[in-house]
This record gives C-alpha cells, sequence and structure tokens, in this order.
C-alpha cells in the first residue's frame, strides 16, 4: 500500500505549497520513494511536462522529492483568463476556456479523473504528499469539492492543516476552520502547524496551549519565518508592492493584470547587485536599466491594460532613454506590430496594435506548443534551458532571431527576435535566466552599458539554488515539526 498524507490551509497563501515541498524532501531523505499531488491548481505558473503542463508548485516538489515532474502529479490545472473565466487544463492539456458557473458543474466529470491521476501515482511511489487549495471550510464550494476533504476521504489520508501567523488572526483561523468541518472530516485532522512565526516561541506557548484545549488537535510544530528561500512565489498577490533596497542594477518588472510564469526572472532577485522589483504605473517605471515584459495569459487584454494605463509610452521612452527591454511569451508577442487572436483562443480575442519595438507578428491558434528545450543564443553562443507554454505563433520579419533552441523531441529551430542595436529582444523560453553563463554574461553586458562595474556572480544555476532550499526546507522539519508523528502517519498506512 501507498501512504497518502495531506497538507491543508485555514487560507490561501497559508504555506501549504511550502510545507509539501519540505515534506517531499523530509521522506525522500528518510529512504521513500515520494511524490506530490494536487487534484486541482489554479496558478498562472506552470512548466512543460510529457507534452502538456502542470502547476509550477508541483515541479517544485517534484524536485523536492528528487522525482521526474508527470501530468499525474496535478491532473486540473486553471488558469484565469478573466475575473470570471479560466482555461481548463486536464491530465496537461488544455480543454478549452469555461465561465466559473460552468465549471462547477463540470466537477463532476473532473473527479474520477483526479481520482485515477492519484492512483497512477500511488502504483509507482512509497509516499504522495497530497496538497489541499484554498481551505477546507470554504462552505459554500463543499458540495463540488475535488481537492480537499473530499479527496482525503477518497484516498483515506491523514490531514495536516496549516495556518500563517504572520498575518494575523491565525488561533481564529484555526478554531474556525474545525469548527466549520463536519465530524468525519475533523477526524481526518491529525495535527495544526504554525507557520512563519517572528519572535520567541515561549511567549506564543501559553496560546498553543489555549488552541489545543479548545480544539482537541495538537500543534505538531512552529515554523519560524524562513527568509532564506530561492524560490519563487505561487501566486502573483505575492509580488505586490515589492520594492527591494540596494542593488546598482535596477531591473524593472511589468506587473500585468494576468502575469504568468513569473518563475522565469525570479532567480534575477538572488544575484548580488541586482534590485528586481515589479511595477504597475508609470510613476513606479522610474528609469530602470533593464524592463522586463513578462508572460500573461491573456496577452490582448493585458496589452490594452498597457496602454490605457501608459506604461506602453513610458516603456518606450525608457528604451529610447538607454534601457533594455526584453520580452518573454506574451510580453514578446506585445513587443511586436500586432497580436491577432480571432478565435479567442488566448481569451479576450479581437486584434490589437501591439508596442511596435520588434518586427513580429502573432496570431493565437487553438493549438498549444508545450515543449521542453535547450539551446544556446546566436550572438554569443551562451547556453539556454527551459520550456515553452503558448499558443500565439509568432512571424519574425526584417530581424534576427534571439536564440536556437532544441526540443526534447529533437526538433531544432529559432526563437525569438532581437533588435539591431542588440538592446531588445523577444523569447519564447520560459526559464530564460536559469542557466547561470547567460544570467551572468547578459547581466555584465548590462552593467557595461551602463557604466557599472562587472561582478563575478555565482556559478549555480536556478536548479540549483533551488536544491539548497529544499534542504533548508528539510532541516525545518527535522527542526520544528514533531517527526516521529510524521512519520507514524505514513508508517501505519503499510
Amino acid at each position: 500500500m501507498t501512504a497518502v498524507l495531506m497538507v491543508q490551509g485555514t487560507s490561501s497563501d497559508a504555506g501549504k505549497s511550502i510545507l509539501s515541498a519540505a515534506l517531499c524532501r523530509f521522506f525522500a531523505q528518510e529512504g521513500f520513494s515520494v511524490a506530490p499531488f494536487k487534484a486541482q491548481n489554479m496558478a498562472l505558473n506552470a512548466m512543460a511536462v510529457d507534452g502538456g503542463e502542470i502547476g509550477w508548485a508541483q515541479v517544485m516538489q517534484a524536485e523536492a522529492a528528487g522525482a521526474e515532474p508527470e501530468v499525474a502529479m496535478n491532473p486540473v490545472l486553471l488558469k484565469p483568463v478573466s475575473d470570471t473565466h479560466s482555461q481548463v487544463v486536464v491530465n496537461g492539456i488544455s480543454t478549452g476556456n469555461m465561465s466559473a458557473a460552468h465549471y462547477q458543474d463540470h466537477k463532476k466529470v473532473l473527479f474520477p479523473e483526479v481520482v485515477s491521476a492519484l492512483n497512477t501515482l500511488r502504483r509507482k511511489f512509497d509516499v504522495v504528499v497530497m496538497e489541499g487549495a484554498g481551505s477546507p471550510a470554504e462552505v459554500n464550494l463543499r458540495e463540488h469539492d475535488i481537492v480537499n476533504m473530499r479527496l482525503a476521504e477518497a484516498a483515506d489520508a491523514p490531514v495536516l492543516l496549516i495556518s500563517d501567523i504572520d498575518r494575523g488572526g491565525m488561533f481564529a483561523y484555526v478554531a474556525g476552520t474545525l469548527a466549520l468541518l463536519n465530524e468525519s472530516e475533523r477526524a481526518r485532522v491529525e495535527g495544526v502547524i504554525v507557520n512563519r512565526f517572528r519572535g520567541i516561541k515561549e511567549r506564543l506557548q501559553p496560546g498553543l496551549d489555549m488552541l489545543t484545549e479548545r480544539i482537541h488537535k495538537p500543534v505538531i510544530g512552529v515554523i519560524p519565518y524562513l527568509d532564506r528561500l530561492s524560490l519563487p512565489a505561487e501566486d502573483s498577490l505575492a509580488l505586490g508592492g515589492i520594492q527591494p533596497p540596494g542593488g546598482e542594477l535596477d531591473v524593472a518588472v511589468i506587473q500585468l493584470p494576468r502575469i504568468a510564469n513569473f518563475t522565469d526572472y525570479h532567480v534575477l532577485a538572488t544575484e548580488n547587485g541586482v534590485r528586481l522589483r515589479y511595477v504597475q504605473t508609470p510613476q513606479q517605471l522610474g528609469s530602470p536599466h533593464l524592463v522586463i515584459l513578462p508572460g500573461s495569459k491573456n496577452t490582448l487584454a493585458d496589452l490594452r491594460w498597457l496602454k490605457s494605463c501608459g506604461l506602453a509610452k513610458a516603456v518606450a521612452a525608457a528604451v529610447n532613454g538607454g534601457a533594455s527591454l526584453v520580452g518573454i511569451c506574451g510580453g514578446y508577442q506585445m513587443l511586436g506590430r500586432r497580436v491577432v487572436d480571432l478565435q479567442s483562443a488566448d481569451g479576450t480575442g479581437g486584434s490589437e496594435e501591439g508596442l511596435g519595438l520588434l518586427p513580429v507578428e502573432t496570431e493565437f491558434l487553438p493549438q498549444k506548443t508545450t515543449v521542453r528545450v535547450k539551446g544556446e543564443t546566436i550572438e554569443h553562443g551562451e547556453e539556454l534551458c527551459g520550456y515553452e507554454i503558448h499558443m500565439g505563433q509568432t512571424t519574425r520579419g526584417e530581424t534576427g532571431p534571439f536564440a536556437r533552441l532544441t526540443s526534447e523531441k529533437g526538433q531544432s529551430y529559432e526563437d525569438g527576435a532581437i533588435s539591431a542595436d542588440k538592446r531588445v529582444f523577444g523569447t519564447y523560453l520560459h526559464g530564460l535566466f536559469d542557466a547561470a553563463t547567460f544570467r551572468h554574461g547578459f547581466l555584465n553586458r548590462l552593467r557595461k552599458a551602463h557604466g557599472l562595474k562587472p561582478q563575478e556572480g555565482d556559478t549555480l544555476s536556478a536548479r540549483q539554488k533551488r536544491e539548497q532550499s529544499y534542504q533548508l526546507l528539510a532541516q525545518a522539519v527535522r527542526e520544528h515539526l514533531d517527526c516521529d508523528l510524521l512519520k507514524e502517519l505514513v508508517q501505519r498506512q503499510f
């Protein structure tokens, strides 16, 4: 028998994804083969896997487990294209866009797919660490639940409940969540974990004692606030207002309303001398050395937003003033002359003039490209690695390509476009800055162009930096959680 352990939270962003990754590494260190699983993930960060795509959080958790990511680890992925509609990806493949109301009815069809995917993993691994979504106490969603307590009951899985004390109200979150569960659901909760604690634990203990007495559940650990993790946030809500101090090389990322795959440049924030910040207005943009126009789940809508809020003109002015500009995926499409989506494949539909900073045009088609790739830049021959996830097909005009890539199926082709002065380029390559050679070469060329001193930088790839974080997470589990209970919850299922 395979053991299943489920992590649920008292709210979104309570720390479920990070705790699940920590448990994946912990159990792997204990000698088990481990797989992550999240039945339904709503996220605009995704990665190409098995010719399809899954949420980035499950890729990260698979890395922590030492397992190869596969589509069964995230059978349902929702990628919002507007406030009321999402692209629904099932077993890695897009099934089109659905309204929230339609999707609620569609869940009855998806639940067997979810259980089948979970069983696929249970046949291959010793332990499955299962992550819930949002909160199990969202009673308005209980009838159609496919990701929280209904799935825990289907898998007969014990549940750990995590709550974020840093946001305040942790005691009420825990007590309220358990009060809203029914009796059989409460019985599944084996313990509570307090997350992101800053302070002296002894001063917290009286509150924990009172909570334990009231909820009749043990608090099995208090995890301190971990600020040394090189792991990108899962939710774009975590990006708001980031204005880090220091760093002479100023990198501004345009925070689009439907920003996607912001994992692409998170690694830049770990580089010495780099200030990575997110901007939403022309005033915030200022005079950066580099502007990054990121991916989007609704290119046309975000392109129109860029124009309406004045950022389109501000970005063009920054480039005219000497800044460099990089567009990735949807951002690359926006840099061109025109974007056409007559079939509403990407969400809004219609046609729109681009920013006109590269001589390319994009047309959206129903077919979606999801593929892992590797290659090198045309100009410097620097190594690149990553993946593509997009529906648009871009035609390059009178300019050269940015890179030469080879897909995991062995197909070689030219990617992207670069301006004659080399200061503006676009690419479909997600994970653009992951490879250390290109990242450091690009940053130092940028520094040289602005009269700044080159930096040596470290030689670690983004993947190697994440590996350090997984080790820190496992260490935090061993130091701050009841590891005997964790192992007992797994071993009793064999």
